[in-house]
């Protein structure tokens, strides 16, 4: 049997990260790019969300954004829940952002069409009901730190970092050619600042990303959905300047030409 590993946020991160959707408080002024993330514990830890929104504003770019999160929930999960849904019908979004559960992607070839294509399907299909305009984006997350140790038994290939990542990168490749969608490249960027800045730690734990790692994906998100780097933008406090500085260098080096 594949073992998927299910976080319970409630036992390892604070009450705020347990919440099953996470919405922004206002509604969006008229000029607003309009961004809605459907993930789980990958985009609600750090607040992916508020974090890409504080990089464009430093950019005098105006975003809203909300979303729908909860540890360890795979696409299928949200392609059924009604709240999702009502989100989806809410507005014109311009962008929305689908993550899959961080193993599924990696799983052989039959289980990601069983588990996750079709659902990934209904979600981009459901996205684009209210405006066709709507631009579906996947997030193409990080693979587990050393790999995926509670499958690697029975397949070896994702028992390493590089084998794992390798695998979930395909994965999302194929989602968004079959869903005429964009990939949000974070696991390729995080290889790269894997390698080149080993001494930046990008996780919290064996899965989820700590500030730093959580900053490299707003990072490229922002660049992703604005075309845009983010060389000389908004940082959290809590990164030094230089920590920034370096991730925005290896993301801007990435995603630009």
């Amino acid at each position: 049997m594949l073992k998927i590993a299910y976080i319970s946020l409630i036992c390892i991160l604070p009450a705020a990260y347990a919440a099953f959707e996470l919405a922004s408080v206002s509604a969006p002024s008229e000029n607003d790019t309009k961004i809605l993330f459907v993930g789980n514990s990958l985009t609600l830890r750090n607040n992916l969300p508020s974090m890409v929104q504080k990089i464009a504003a430093s950019k005098d770019i105006k975003v809203f954004t909300t979303m729908h999160a909860k540890g360890g929930a795979q696409l299928s999960d949200h392609a059924r829940d009604k709240n999702v849904k009502q989100t989806l019908d809410e507005m014109a979004w311009d962008y929305v952002i689908l993550q899959e559960q961080s193993q599924l992607p990696a799983l052989r070839n039959q289980t990601l069409a069983q588990k996750t294509l079709p659902y990934a399907g209904k979600l981009a299909d459901r996205a684009r009901e209210v405006s066709p305009e709507t631009k579906v984006v996947f997030y193409m997350a990080m693979a587990h730190k050393d790999g995926d140790q509670f499958n690697k038994e029975r397949f070896p290939e994702i028992g390493t970092y590089r084998g794992m990542q390798s695998r979930i990168n395909a994965a999302y490749r194929t989602m968004a050619r079959q869903n005429r969608a964009t990939v949000a490249p974070v696991g390729e960027v995080w290889a790269k600042m894997r390698a080149r800045h080993p001494n930046i730690m990008l996780y919290v734990d064996e899965r989820h990303p700590s500030v730093a790692g959580t900053y490299l994906a707003a990072c490229v998100f922002f660049t992703t959905l604005f075309s845009q780097g983010c060389s000389a933008a908004y940082h959290p406090q809590s990164l030094d300047d230089e920590t920034a500085s370096i991730i925005q260098q290896v993301s801007d080096a990435a995603m630009l030409p």
